[in-house]
């Protein structure tokens, strides 16, 4: 699980998020607006985009970050040529609430004419998921009268709380062409005023450069920055980025421009030190593995039942749903060693791990922490000397005979999975004599299911109804009780409505009647429910024409387009496994369906056949997503794919009337 840093002498470091400062903080204070730029009907270096960035200002001050917080702003200024572009004037400025908060907006929009329209409208707070399937909390608003020619500008802030480390640096590439842009770092000035940021550079223009000025800052100007498309199914936005990043190293730690296993070693001895101060209460560990496991037991069998206990332990990291005041009133304690947190019944994610390291050990396991790159945001690179790049962890343990791999504190993952990002990455193992480089496991199909059962009725109408099952295995399920742990029944329920009713066909109902094992996390999400297809069918001479599959196709909408800038990256492998019988309506009996279908490609396949037997027809379906990455030369072939699998369930059985037949 991710953690939580506090600044310390020399702090620890973290890496860059959107912020700048517009010129001035007077509200009617603008930047004044160039004929030329009014008049201007296409980014002539990038012929036919929807809108652009004119220009861009960014200030990034830490310099009082122990005192009262970091100040992040920003000032952009973006010019829109098509109704496409348009959407532009929906503005999201994400933020951490529990480190920062957005204190001010302000916006404008002028019209080609010259005229200009403030804006005056409300500043939501949400939630949004980007097409690399990261999450983040934003402020959204939209700025007003937003038309092709028009010319929008938005300003906003960003403060954080003191003593709490933000991301640090300059995320240079956005989502569209960057004429120009200016940046400014103002750092860390605690404990002296004699700390010097590391900077690190990553995919920046071969001119750009961060310049230290007499002051003590950094700035940098850019020009002519190619934007990132955005496209469904796309790798982590961060490793893709034009950016710089300042950082502060650990007043004990070797130096970042050395070598770099004598950069690890040292945080693998550091970290391997926490870890066993946090767990030395040997009486109180023993004590605790005598009530949950059997000298008889295997050792799987003691490592699951630990597992489970430890999953018990309230987790503060995701206990999200308090708010500070409540937490404060509640009176939260400090754990100090494992002994508190099995007293207190409480922890952080990092806690929690370690307990279940001590446990572990005490039950005469080899045990430690790993720490990695989770792959949703980062890419580790060890060479780079960077301690930020590791900022979750998760537990290695030997046992019998086998390397296990758990994260514990993911509180919705059962025993032997790992969250999806947590999954084929890297990062290192810590023990007293340093660290070792290591890579976490691949994720399989099997691990992520959907399985569908459905028992449906056809009528002479072409209507549809009957009951279905669904159950969420793996990867699906968990990541479904994280997402929703907030919602009560009522509010679960409308999410597996809206969910379901996304398979079928338009003008469809679906109306759960029972979930269950929501809070029992080894077992899958199981939903029941009653659906009505208001007709799937058509009729010709007698006869019934209907698709072999009821259930849409979900990948529908990320391969319609015909090119592709960016590699695909799928999340997890994946499964959806479907048994779906029909009845017949009275009177009619089976012509003819679909002759079965495999197609096997390696990294995808998908089977499909359907089998009639008196009044009632048998489909089955499945589909195997095997990798995670497919390249742009692979999209062709994988978009393809997809388009067969299509193909496929829109093939019709045909249903007969029987008089019509006999006659």
């Amino acid at each position: 699980m991710s953690r939580i840093s506090r600044i310390v002498v020399c702090a620890v470091c973290w890496t860059a998020v959107l912020v700048a400062l517009p010129r001035s903080s007077h509200a009617d204070d603008w930047l004044p607006v160039p004929p030329e730029d009014l008049a201007m009907k296409d980014n002539p270096k990038q012929p036919g985009a929807d809108a652009m960035i004119l220009y861009r200002e960014v200030k990034v001050d830490v310099s009082k970050a122990n005192v009262s917080g970091d100040a992040e702003n920003e000032y952009v200024r973006i010019k829109i040529f098509t109704q496409e572009g348009t959407k532009r004037g929906h503005v999201e400025i994400p933020f951490d609430k529990k480190f920062a908060n957005v204190v001010r907006v302000e916006g404008r929009t002028i019209k080609p004419d010259g005229s200009i329209v403030k804006f005056d409208g409300q500043v939501l707070e949400t939630t949004v998921e980007k097409n690399s399937g990261q999450k983040e909390l934003v402020k959204s608003f939209n700025l007003p009268d937003v038309t092709p020619g028009c010319i929008i500008e938005y300003r906003d802030s960003i403060q954080g709380q003191p003593e709490m480390v933000l991301d640090w640096g300059w995320t240079v590439s956005q989502p569209m062409y960057t004429r120009e842009a200016r940046f400014t770092y103002v750092p860390y000035g605690g404990y002296g005023n004699n700390l010097r940021p590391i900077i690190r550079r990553n995919l920046l223009p071969a001119d750009a450069m961060p310049v230290q000025q007499a002051s003590g800052a950094y700035v940098m100007a850019v020009h002519d920055v190619a934007g990132i498309v955005d496209e469904p199914m796309m790798p982590p936005y961060r490793p893709i980025e034009a950016r710089v990043t300042f950082y502060y190293q650990d007043e004990d730690a070797p130096s970042a421009t050395g070598p770099s296993d004598k950069y690890w070693n040292h945080y693998g001895e550091k970290w391997a030190g926490q870890l066993d101060r946090f767990i030395d209460k040997k009486k109180a560990l023993d004590a605790e593995l005598a009530k949950i496991v059997s000298p008889a037991d295997a050792p799987e069998v003691k490592l699951s039942k630990i597992y489970a206990r430890v999953q018990q332990i309230r987790n503060l990291s995701i206990d999200d749903y308090r708010s500070l005041k409540e937490k404060k009133d509640e009176n939260i304690k400090p754990n100090l060693n494992v002994q508190d947190m099995l007293n207190h019944g409480y922890g952080y994610g990092r806690q929690i791990n370690f307990l279940f390291v001590g446990l572990v050990r005490s039950a005469g396991f080899d045990a430690t922490e790993l720490y990695v790159s989770p792959r949703n945001y980062l890419l580790f690179q060890p060479t780079g000397n960077d301690v930020s790049q590791l900022p979750d962890d998760l537990v290695w343990v030997h046992a019998g005979s086998k390397d296990y791999y758990l994260d514990p504190a993911a509180r919705y993952f059962p025993f032997g999975l790992l969250p999806w990002y947590e999954t084929s990455t890297s990062g290192i193992k810590v023990d007293k004599h340093g660290a070792t480089i290591v890579n976490t496991p691949d994720p399989v199909s099997p691990d992520a299911t959907i399985v569908r059962n459905a028992d449906l009725g056809v009528q002479p109408s072409g209507e549809i109804a009957g009951t279905i099952q669904v159950d969420y295995t793996g990867q699906r399920g968990a990541l479904i009780r994280e997402d929703e742990r907030k919602e009560d029944e009522a509010g679960r329920t409308m999410f597996f409505e809206r969910e379901i009713k996304h398979w079928l066909p338009t003008g469809s109902e679906f109306h759960v009647s029972k979930i269950a094992d929501w809070d029992d996390n080894t077992k899958p999400v199981h939903v029941e429910g009653n659906l009505t297809i208001p007709s799937m069918t058509s009729t010709a001479a007698q006869r019934m024409l209907m698709p072999i599959e009821v259930f849409q196709m979900s990948q529908t909408s990320e391969f319609a387009q015909e090119k592709r800038v960016n590699p695909v990256y799928i999340h997890y492998p994946y499964e959806e496994i479907d048994d779906v019988k029909f009845r017949l309506p009275p009177g009619y009996k089976m012509e003819g369906t679909p002759a079965p279908k495999k197609v096997d490609l390696g990294a995808v396949s998908f089977e499909i056949a359907a089998q009639g037997q008196g009044d009632t027809v048998e489909i089955k379906r499945h589909l195997i997503e095997h990798s995670v990455l497919f390249t742009q030369e692979q999209y062709p072939t994988l978009r393809r794919f997809f388009e067969i699998v299509r193909t496929n369930d829109n093939a019709k059985m045909v249903f007969q009337n029987a008089e019509s037949a006999h006659n």
